[in-house]
């Protein structure tokens, strides 16, 4: 895998009828800050793509959900994330709001381990990664 100095990776904040936001696990050793965390479904903006659509791609990939792109969230985050190697990546992540269309969640990728809806109360006490709490608090 090319190391980046730079990417921008778009997620999804997706909330059921029930008021509960769906988070999944994050199996990533090759960050040992991220692995293991709880975080919103999405990731890496590929060149060329709208940071929407790569949301709904990567919902698709790592929940096997078809979502629907409600609205953007109006705070864009910037992390710097050190790599196993040393390496760091100045990540910027933009957060939309959506609704799942089709599909029943679950891990769809090797990079999740799990996938569950949480209230918000019960997100607190969970180990979330470094910014999930913020998008959350926008709805």
């Amino acid at each position: 895998m090319e190391s980046e100095k730079q990417l921008i990776a778009a997620v999804a904040l997706i909330k059921n009828k029930d008021g509960k936001i769906l988070l999944q696990q994050r199996n990533d050793p090759s960050i040992a800050a991220a692995h293991g965390k709880w975080e919103l479904p999405g990731g890496k903006v590929e060149y060329n793509e709208n940071p929407k659509d790569a949301a709904v791609r990567e919902c698709k990939e790592e929940i096997g959900c078809d979502v629907l792109i409600k609205r953007i969230m109006p705070e864009i985050q910037s992390r710097i994330w050190t790599r196993s190697n040393g390496e760091e990546c100045h990540v910027l992540v933009v957060c939309y709001e959506a609704e799942i269309v089709t599909g029943n969640p679950q891990p769809m990728d090797e990079e999740v381990s799990d996938v569950r809806w949480f209230l918000k109360s019960e997100i607190e006490e969970l180990d979330t990664l470094v910014g999930i709490e913020d998008f959350i608090k926008m709805l």
